[in-house]
């Protein structure tokens, strides 16, 4: 990463689980856990698509 920084043409974006303990209850851990729809927002943010 450090030797190619230079042939970046948009900003590094991490996908990551949201910084909250892992909840118990179902429907909290799918809102706090990676989903195929963060992952594909992110790619949009970072190809500067809307």
């Amino acid at each position: 990463m450090e030797q190619g920084f230079d042939d970046l043409d948009a900003p590094v974006l991490r996908v990551t689980n949201e910084d909250v303990p892992l909840p118990y209850a179902a429907n909290l851990e799918k809102a706090a856990i990676v989903n195929p729809d963060k992952v594909v927002e992110a790619v949009r943010k970072v190809c500067y698509r809307k």
